[in-house]
């Protein structure tokens, strides 16, 4: 008898093992592809605040550009008064 006692508790700790086995087969798959959603989610998070920066950085730039656009802009109309005023002084010069 107790042979087949002996028997009996491995088959049941076997059935038991395998019965874990196939629960937790089925829990360890959920758990990888929730940690892969989780990686894919935070790779499209870290996508926008790369995008995110990078377009604050040609906002940047443009304004910049901008700026120095009216700046030279603003040069170039000092210069041609410069000019006038020149080319009045060289007429009253002329003149007499």
């Amino acid at each position: 008898m107790s042979g087949g006692l002996r028997i009996l508790i491995v088959l049941i700790l076997m059935f038991v093992g395998i019965y874990f086995y196939s629960i937790s087969h089925r829990y360890i798959r959920k758990a990888k592809q929730n940690k892969i959603r989780k990686i894919k989610l935070q790779k499209e998070d870290e996508r926008k605040q790369e995008k995110i920066r990078l377009q604050k950085i040609r906002e940047e730039k443009v304004w910049n550009a901008e700026l120095r656009r009216k700046e030279i802009t603003r040069q170039f109309k000092w210069l041609e008064k410069l000019n006038e005023e020149i080319k009045k002084k060289e007429e009253t010069l002329l003149k007499n």
